[in-house]
């Protein structure tokens, strides 16, 4: 029988940042998860209040594996690099434990399985792969149980296809991400002045340090659709800056940002004659119509972003300009 001293110390970061009563609630739905493991080691959580007007402690559990720190700046990158840095302070997971081996990170309106960490560090431990990196199935949840509304049916085709971004983009997004620790000792913390892809730079850093990236479709985390128009308007600008940011970063120029803007287009003409087929989603004509505005609109979102960032370019002349994958 597998005994805890078997298992690595892990430590769980889970940057939160609620305004309000339902921000607190959704933070305890995710921690009380987390208290729930059913993981054999040593756990410990980090939840790091990253500049919430609410109080965050009520969604702490009982529990002396939970601790709550503080990272007033926002971005939810310097939010994690700041449990990083208490690692750094005391490395351990506990007053009887060993020192943390593993660090996995999800979000706080994330709801991880109970064996997550368990599937999770299995896949890091696999024998002989040398795995730097895991990165866990993100499965969607949405407020009537199927998808309905118009930014609901472009979440549900498009949102956190994790295996294809690992095979072609080489990263994991934090919502579902599994490392060693001396991974991350190895090629540094995230990128903290990236307000979004901070995930897609590390994990493009640990490969380019030559990692090993791998796929756990048995270590999920549920993850809510966002419904709304400000909610996904605002996840699109912020996602679309966030490339546009590591690409100004990589030394990109107009001619990169006007390619990604032309691909923008070009992806947006596609989907209305050929809409994506994922686990039949787009059922009905209605579904469709609601598909494609929701679509529509964020391919306007990114060509404005790029197009921005084109103007703003003193490099005229760099980069390729490839159709890009739009990430979750």
């Amino acid at each position: 029988m597998t005994t805890s001293s078997t298992w690595p110390a892990v430590a769980v970061v889970v940057p939160a940042h609620a305004s309000g009563p339902a921000g607190v609630a959704e933070l305890g739905r995710c921690l009380r998860a987390l208290r729930d493991q059913d993981y054999p080691g040593p756990v410990r959580v980090l939840v790091v209040d990253n500049a919430s007007t609410a109080d965050l402690a009520p969604a702490l559990p009982d529990d002396a594996r939970f601790a709550l720190l503080s990272e007033p700046v926002p971005g939810s990158y310097r939010a994690r690099n700041r449990a990083l840095a208490a690692l750094e302070d005391d490395p351990t997971a506990g007053p009887t434990a060993g020192p943390v081996e593993v660090v996995a990170f999800t979000d706080a309106d994330c709801t991880p399985e109970p064996d997550w960490l368990t599937r999770g560090v299995e896949a890091l431990r696999r024998t002989g792969t040398g795995v730097a990196m895991v990165g866990g199935a993100v499965e969607l949840t949405f407020a009537g149980g199927t998808p309905r509304t118009a930014w609901e049916l472009y979440e549900a085709a498009h949102a956190f296809p994790q295996q294809e971004y690992l095979a072609k983009q080489h990263f994991a997004v934090t919502a579902n991400l599994l490392t060693w620790r001396s991974t991350l000792a190895e090629v540094g913390p995230f990128d903290a002045s990236l307000t979004s892809r901070g995930d897609a730079e590390w994990g493009q850093r640990v490969r380019a340090h030559g990692g090993a990236q791998g796929y756990a479709a048995d270590a999920v985390v549920h993850h809510p659709a966002r419904s709304t128009w400000p909610a996904m308007v605002s996840k699109t600008l912020r996602v679309a800056r966030g490339r546009c940011d590591v690409d100004t970063a990589r030394g990109r120029g107009r001619r990169h940002f006007a390619g990604v803007a032309a691909a923008h287009v070009r992806l947006a003409g596609q989907a209305v004659v050929r809409p994506p087929v994922r686990d039949g989603v787009l059922t009905s004509p209605g579904r469709r119509a609601r598909y494609l505005l929701a679509h529509t609109t964020a391919r306007v979102l990114f060509v404005g972003v790029n197009l921005r960032s084109a103007l703003r370019s003193g490099r005229p002349v760099t980069g390729s300009g490839r159709p890009p994958t739009l990430p979750a």
